[in-house]
């Protein structure tokens, strides 16, 4: 009797795991999505890029009259010529800003140096700018 219940049992397995294959759900999933939704996702991607690229870590090195900033610009130039360097007007005086940095650690070792040729310069965060 507990063979033949085994034997029902074992039988009803197997049989079961066979037609739950062969019944089973698809794995694919067709969508149908309006093209106006591609086409936003397309336009938030560009913002969201062009928002991120416009984002960066600066350091100011002078806040001031014109001809010291041209000065300090020159100087700099010379001393760090691989570094971006901006003349910036804000009324009624210039900032000079150098370097373009998504990385806070690389902009703070830069800082580190330029800070030995003007100890007045500081970091600006990208919401500062």
């Amino acid at each position: 009797m507990k063979k033949n219940k085994f034997n029902a049992l074992l039988s009803l397995l197997l049989f079961g795991s066979a037609v739950s294959n062969v019944f089973g759900q698809t794995k694919t999933a067709v969508i149908n999505q309006d093209l106006k939704i591609e086409r936003m996702v397309e336009i938030k991607k560009k913002i969201d890029s062009e928002r991120y690229d416009a984002q960066y870590y600066a350091i100011q090195l002078y806040y001031g009259n014109h001809t010291a900033a041209k000065n300090i610009i020159r100087k700099f130039e010379i001393n760090f010529p691989d570094t971006v360097t901006s003349l910036i007007f804000e009324t009624p005086n210039y900032k000079v800003r150098v370097g373009r940095f998504k990385d806070i650690n690389k902009a703070n070792i830069l800082l580190e140096e330029i800070k030995k040729t003007y100890p007045g310069a500081f970091l600006l965060e990208p919401n500062n700018l």
